[in-house]
């Protein structure tokens, strides 16, 4: 409810301070504390009341939308947040494509027909993909490009 507040939870008086990845701030405070939540080392993410995302720089998450979208919203911002490397270091284009098409559940001839090349390069693609991220299973995979964002929970299994 204030930055006191805040402070007291990051800045222990024994000097340990607790580990958080995200910080979650009321759109009112952050408006009046912006200087501070900028000098913290962990991200900070704006629980917002309006359609306005990006308040000054920070991510933001409109907490008056539907379930569905603040779930979307979390999932982008994870999405956008967490990566090492580049996604494009991972996988090649082609290969997003084709896991795309697996976590939609498409057979292989499905989709080859569909990027038109053949099936046995379908079957490639999806060695190398299982191999690159050591995931082989289709739930597993369909985890990962949602988490990833490279497709949408909305678009799994049409």
């Amino acid at each position: 409810p204030t930055v006191e507040q805040c402070r007291s939870d990051i800045e222990r008086e024994d000097g340990n301070r607790p580990y958080f990845v995200h910080f979650f701030v009321a759109d009112t405070l952050l408006w009046t504390n912006s200087d501070y939540f900028r000098s913290l080392p962990q991200t900070v993410i704006t629980l917002s009341h309006n359609k306005d995302l990006e308040i000054n720089d920070f991510p933001a998450i409109d907490v008056t939308a539907a379930k569905e979208n603040i779930y979307g919203q979390i999932l982008h911002l994870r999405a956008a947040g967490h990566h090492s490397k580049p996604k494009d270091d991972v996988l090649s284009k082609r290969e997003i494509d084709v896991l795309k098409l697996v976590v939609q559940g498409k057979l292989n001839k499905e989709i080859a027909d569909e990027l038109s090349i053949s099936t046995n390069t379908v079957i490639t693609h999806r060695t190398h993909i299982t191999s690159k991220l050591d995931i082989h299973t289709v739930p597993a995979l369909t985890m990962y490009a949602i988490l990833n964002g490279y497709i949408a929970p909305n678009e799994i299994y049409r």
